[in-house]
């Protein structure tokens, strides 16, 4: 990797870099691949040698449905074209993530650039949806991205060798960084899907009941308040305790154009509470399976998490089931695992911060990272540490 990666002007004439991208994308490329002269061409199909396809398409077909290893963000010009330039693009991408675009060039409107991954292999469903909560993540955080044309994971997208300007790292990311991104990025990712893991609850909830109830959350206002904070209840909570179903109940009441008094908060939450102890006919649940959503062991079924989280909570009831059951071997050892494994990584560091102190060069997290082959996290938080330690 370049540690000061620079912006250069590279001319039609044969360079080492371009000769370096084209390599790096004949690898990524299958060995017939799809290209195009112009966004008019995408509906016929041009196939050729992908060695052929990359010297003269302006544009080339990255990924196939289940085959993804090009990661590709768009960014379109509204107006001040000199606004951005690729430095700027690779520099705030790389402060956002931690993590290293392949490659960056212009558009005949913007700039796209490129996460090459190391998936050369078929991708899972799930796998499929981490790599799409990344995109949505980096969306939701940099409004600069255009939606439609980053959310792809399979399609059309500018061929860089075409470009006069480009940047050409040739870093390649693992499937397992995309996850510790999202992973120490957890809360907002839970925030971000909130709304539509709910909307997903009740059209399923619907699809299933017996009973002809129909409604809608709707906003809180007046005339729907108690609606408002009824349905949001019975969605965000099975909970069979009142006190914790009741504060539920007054945050939803802050988000009330008038607040209800806490009587009626009081009965909304008994009511509440009385369909989820004894599991009327209502829209959550019916007759055959009051509790449909809660398994054996009293747990909600896991629905719309990311790969990572989706570990990260299996780990965590695997625990309260051994705690439930009296078994704390388990706990006990994977506990010591994990503190070996923290020393380890931390004395990794440590180290790395030693040699680099000896050698009087500057310390930085990105450095740390490489020299000390830890996650980015893993730097960020001993780095952090040592400065409060004075180590540094």
């Amino acid at each position: 990797m370049q540690s000061n990666v620079v912006l250069k002007l590279y001319q039609k004439n044969e360079s080492n870099e371009r000769k370096k991208l084209f390599s790096f994308l004949l690898e990524r490329l299958p060995n017939q691949a799809l290209y195009a002269f112009s966004k008019e061409d995408f509906k016929f199909k041009r196939t050729a040698p992908a060695r052929e396809a990359i010297a003269k398409g302006k544009f080339l077909y990255y990924n196939k449905k289940n085959f993804v290893t090009e990661l590709v963000f768009d960014i379109d010009y509204i107006s001040h074209l000199s606004i951005y330039d690729l430095n700027w693009v690779f520099k705030t991408f790389l402060d956002k993530t931690g993590i290293i675009p392949s490659w960056v060039c212009y558009t005949d409107n913007g700039i796209q650039f490129c996460v090459s991954l190391n998936t050369f292999y078929k991708l899972s469903e799930k796998q499929k949806q981490v790599l799409k909560d990344f995109k949505e993540y980096m969306i939701e955080n940099w409004p600069l991205l255009d939606r439609k044309g980053t959310m792809r994971l399979n399609s059309w997208w500018r061929n860089p060798l075409t470009q006069k300007n480009f940047i050409f790292t040739g870093w390649v990311t693992t499937f397992e960084e995309i996850l510790d991104f999202l992973y120490r990025n957890r809360l907002s990712i839970n925030q971000q899907f909130k709304a539509n893991v709910r909307k997903e609850q009740i059209k399923q909830a619907k699809a299933n009941t017996t009973d002809k109830i129909r409604f809608t959350i709707g906003e809180p206002v007046i005339g729907n308040r108690n609606n408002f904070i009824w349905y949001n209840l019975m969605l965000a909570s099975n909970s069979k305790d009142f006190n914790i179903l009741l504060q539920l109940a007054k945050e939803l009441n802050e988000k009330t154009e008038e607040k209800l008094d806490e009587k009626e908060l009081e009965k909304i939450t008994k009511s509440v509470l009385k369909y989820n102890i004894e599991g009327k006919n209502f829209i959550y649940a019916n007759s055959k399976k009051a509790n449909w959503n809660i398994g054996i062991m009293g747990f909600e079924k896991i629905r719309n998490l990311p790969y990572k989280e989706y570990k990260r909570e299996v780990k965590r009831r695997q625990k309260m089931a051994g705690k439930r059951t009296g078994n704390t071997k388990g706990k006990e050892v994977l506990i010591k695992a994990n503190k070996q494994k923290a020393e380890a990584t931390k004395e990794k560091v440590y180290k790395t911060i030693k040699e680099l102190k000896e050698k009087e060069e500057k310390i930085t997290v990105r450095k740390v990272k490489e020299l000390a082959k830890v996650s980015m996290a893993s730097a960020q938080k001993y780095v952090k540490q040592a400065k409060e330690e004075g180590i540094i």
